[in-house]
Parts: structure tokens; C-alpha cells; sequence
């Protein structure tokens, strides 16, 4: 039997990227998908692809730092796929600003969008599994921003931080409801948001050096370790975050031979 069989999947962020990985991961093994973004067009998309494995799916265009949008979506959800088992909180943001020129305004959405969004969406489902009295398991997006400051990134860090120690109180609190919550820290992944960094050798060029594995990650990678955090294989791992990064931040900075060729 598939590992997610007869279990439905929230999953934010849903219309590229690591979104639409996770979601065809969960579609490969059994899962009914409630897919949201704001862009609707490719949720859409996403669901037509995890359609072809057989699964249902609902699609919302959802701002998820707007309570009454989130509130109707999680009820879209259970009305139309029957409840919810799994929360996925992905959506979020990323620009580059030096500290001292970044707006209120930068600051403010970067807030919103990464860290305030998961209150939204993370209490409106709890409270519907406690209502029902249902456990489940909440999968969060964290960073190894989390622990690794980068250059021109500060709002970006203190909200994957954030993710992270929220993370950890939410399984303090419902763990003994049978609600685990985890979060993934992903390093470098090859998606559209990092295209652009990715494209600057020197850059790049820089990061690779760092990453044991040498290699930048893909979004199947951190699809793989979704779906092993919404299984019942991980049903004694809680309040934990994983690191998904290659081997990068264990020998951050640069380690002493990152430029012996590889044997």
C-alpha cells in the first residue's frame, strides 16, 4: 500500500518550486492534495500533474497572510476532500536588501509571508484536528538561514529562525493530541527563487565549495524527506528540524580541502 493512502495533504505555496515537488511526491504515494497559492494558475497546474497518479485534489487562491482566506481554504478543504491529515507550510518569500537600506515595508511582508502566514494556517488547522479530535503532522519550511546568516538577508533569517522555534512549541503543546510538527531546512536547492543567485558564477561558485556532497540540492530531494515526515514512519520524530543541505553547514565556512579535487 502507498504510504499516504486515504490522507489528505494542505500544502501552501503550492504552484512551483518546492510546493509543486512535494505535492507530486505525496500524489505518487496515495495522497489527496488542497493545493494554494496566490498564483492560481499554476496551483492549478500542480494539480492537474498530481492528477495523473489518481489522486483528488482542490485547488485555492489563497493569501495566506489574510486570516479569512486561510480560514475558508481549510474549510474548502475538509468539505470537499473530507478532512485534513497533513499540513505542508511552504509559501514564502526571499529578496536581497543591506540592513540599513531595507524598507519597513521589506521587512514587514517578508514577516508576513514567511513566519506571521504559519500562524494563520497552522492554527485554522489545528483547531479544526482538535475540534474533531484528530491527530496529524505539520510539515514547516524552515532554512539553514535559521542557523547561518547570510549577507543581505537578515529579514529572510530572522523568519526562518522564527519558523523554527515555532516548530518546536507546536510540538510541546499537541503532542499529546496526537499532533506532531516538524521542519526541514533546506541548503542550497535549484529552484526558481534561487535561480538568479545560482546564475552568478561567483556566487555560486562560492557555495559549491561549501557543500560536501558537491552538488546543489534539487526539490525531489526535499520532497523525499516531506514525505518521510508525513508518513508514519517518522510517528516518533517530533519537533524536530532536518537539515536537507548536502553537507554544507556542518563545516561552514569553507573546509580546509574544499579544493582537493574529488577522489
Amino acid at each position: 500500500m502507498a504510504r499516504l493512502t486515504r490522507k489528505v495533504a494542505i500544502i501552501t505555496g503550492a504552484a512551483q518550486g518546492l510546493g509543486r515537488a512535494i505535492a507530486l511526491r505525496y500524489a505518487e504515494e496515495g495522497c489527496a492534495l488542497s493545493l494554494s497559492d496566490l498564483n492560481l494558475e499554476g496551483v492549478q497546474e500542480t494539480a492537474d500533474l498530481a492528477a495523473k497518479h489518481g489522486v483528488a485534489t482542490a485547488t485555492f487562491r489563497t493569501n495566506v497572510t489574510v486570516r479569512a482566506e486561510v480560514d475558508a481554504m481549510v474549510q474548502g478543504t475538509v468539505d470537499q476532500l473530507g478532512g485534513v491529515d497533513i499540513l505542508v507550510n511552504n509559501a514564502g518569500i526571499f529578496f536581497n536588501a543591506r540592513f540599513e537600506e531595507m524598507t519597513v515595508e521589506q521587512w514587514q511582508r517578508t514577516m508576513d509571508v514567511n513566519l506571521n502566514s504559519l500562524f494563520h494556517v497552522t492554527q485554522s488547522v489545528v483547531r479544526h484536528w482538535l475540534a474533531v479530535e484528530k491527530g496529524g503532522s505539520i510539515v514547516n519550511l524552515s532554512s539553514i538561514s535559521a542557523y547561518v546568516a547570510f549577507t543581505d538577508s537578515s529579514a529572510y533569517c530572522v523568519t526562518k529562525a522564527g519558523v523554527t522555534e515555532l516548530t518546536k512549541c507546536l510540538a510541546m503543546e499537541f503532542g499529546p493530541f496526537g499532533i506532531r510538527a516538524n521542519a526541514m531546512a533546506p541548503g542550497i536547492i535549484a529552484t526558481d527563487m534561487t535561480a538568479r543567485s545560482l546564475a552568478d558564477p561567483e556566487l555560486s561558485g562560492g557555495w559549491m565549495t561549501r557543500i560536501s556532497s558537491r552538488r546543489y540540492g534539487t526539490p525531489d530531494d526535499v520532497a523525499n524527506l516531506a514525505l518521510f515526515l508525513a508518513s508514519n514512519e517518522s510517528s516518533y520524530i517530533n519537533g524536530e528540524m532536518i537539515t536537507v543541505d548536502g553537507g554544507a553547514t556542518f563545516a561552514w565556512p569553507k573546509p580546509a580541502d574544499a579544493d582537493r579535487k574529488s577522489r
